[in-house]
């Protein structure tokens, strides 16, 4: 296997410049629309921006056909269009089951979605016809299509369900959600429980996905650890993710003379992800410092079951100190960072959340959690600060550390800041991505008899 190359570390890589040794069609299968999505409906979605600037990237690789295929609710067949201002052939293709109907018995039995995916993506190759395939995810239904088809392939990893089941209740017992929903969630097959119950389906998939990997791109320590144990047949080859140009053009600067102390978290409606540590450390702050400390939450919606359980699990029901605000746009997420003193992530588990590479992009302080592969991303004590999962003593603590040693707090940020824009740097990302593209198509010809 590939040695992962860290930032620390001297990065020897030919240089390719933006084209590949020979012209190459690729086809990506994705959980975004990418650049296409204002052309469908304008929506934005949590934690995908980064295909879009990925997406922008490779058009810079001249000799490169992109076609990006994914699925899209309201769509009875396969269909393929392009935009302007984009070579890129983009595909969506059904939600499976299709039907108020069908989704319901779905949702209530807890069951994944059915194999007429692989015929769909099928259909997508057949068209497309790519010399190479990368599916972005281990999580999603795609790569079912592996054992069918005979074209190169690669896995971009991004999370585990494997692993984040087990960590799902982390914070949040199963009787404590439950005691949250409401009737007619559980009544609708609409309940946290029932997600927990179909993603075991989807984790008893994902570890067939990795049976059938033979190359798999990865960016941390830890999921180049879970590859050597789910997928030890596959190549490992580690390729960084390339952020949106607002990560990269502005830079977050210390703030003074206000009467509050603003903390920014991002992150997704899924109970592992920490909502309520940082409740509960926000309430051991505000007894510590009353009245000094303003949290606000990007991504979980207010007064969803996820805000109700937490908010009654650590007493905040009613507390103004700290804002529950929903999806936002990428542009209103970057300002939210700018304006804040400090990001917090509290996850139980995550292996490079974007949230994290952008607030390290910025330049802001930052106190996450010791999961997965944050730590191969910050280093704790010298570009910012790592605790405990599920500890909110802790997490205040080093929230209080950040806000009392404010010059300590910005000599950190400045040291991640400058690590993230080497790790994202994007000529370096696209040089990376055309040599593995090119190696899996060798290797490829190579074992053929």
């Amino acid at each position: 296997m590939e040695p992962v190359i860290f930032i620390d570390e001297k990065i020897n890589q030919p240089n390719t410049g933006l084209k590949a040794s020979t012209p190459m069609k690729v086809l990506w299968f994705t959980t975004s629309p990418s650049l296409s999505r204002g052309t469908l409906d304008g929506s934005y979605n949590v934690g995908t921006s980064w295909i879009e600037a990925m997406e922008l990237l490779v058009h810079k690789a001249t000799n490169i056909e992109l076609a990006i295929a994914f699925i899209w609710n309201g769509e009875k067949k396969v269909r393929h269009f392009s935009i302007s201002n984009s070579t890129t052939r983009y595909y969506t293709m059904p939600r499976r089951p299709i039907g108020k109907t069908a989704n319901f018995v779905r949702r209530f039995f807890s069951l994944a979605e059915p194999d007429s995916i692989v015929d769909d993506c099928l259909e997508v190759i057949d068209d497309f016809k790519p010399d190479v395939i990368n599916f972005f995810g281990t999580e999603n239904p795609f790569p079912k299509v592996i054992p069918k088809v005979d074209i190169p392939h690669v896995i971009w990893f991004q999370g585990n369900l494997t692993v984040y089941q087990k960590k799902w209740y982390s914070g949040i017992t199963l009787w404590q959600s439950l005691k949250g929903e409401s009737f007619l969630d559980l009544f609708l097959a609409r309940s946290d429980m029932h997600s927990f119950l179909v993603h075991e389906k989807f984790v008893a998939r994902e570890k067939e996905t990795f049976k059938n990997s033979k190359n798999i791109i990865g960016r941390t320590q830890w999921d180049k650890r879970l590859v050597s144990t789910m997928a030890p047949q596959a190549h490992y080859y580690h390729c960084e993710e390339v952020m949106r140009d607002p990560f990269y053009t502005n830079e977050w600067q210390p703030k003074s003379g206000r009467d509050k102390y603003v903390i920014v978290s991002t992150f997704r409606d899924n109970l592992y992800k920490g909502l309520e540590t940082a409740m509960e450390a926000y309430g051991i702050l505000d007894e510590v410092s009353p009245n000094t400390v303003e949290w606000r939450i990007i991504g979980v919606p207010e007064g969803s079951h996820y805000d109700r359980v937490c908010r009654q699990m650590s007493g905040l029901e009613n507390e103004e100190g700290f804002k529950i605000l929903g999806s936002r746009p990428a542009d209103d997420i970057i300002n939210e960072i700018l304006q804040a003193d400090l990001f917090v992530h509290p996850s139980h588990i995550d292996n490079s959340p974007n949230s994290l590479c952008e607030a390290m992009m910025l330049g802001i302080p930052i106190v996450g959690t010791n999961v997965g592969g944050v730590p191969s991303m910050l280093k704790d004590g010298d570009e910012g600060i790592l605790v405990q999962d599920g500890d909110p003593y802790a997490m205040a603590g080093a929230i209080l550390e950040q806000m009392t040693e404010p010059q300590h707090a910005h000599s950190m940020a400045a040291k991640a800041r400058k690590r993230a824009h080497v790790r994202h740097n994007r000529e370096t990302i696209l040089e990376r991505l055309i040599q593995v593209y090119t190696q899996i198509l060798k290797s490829t010809k190579k074992s053929c008899p």
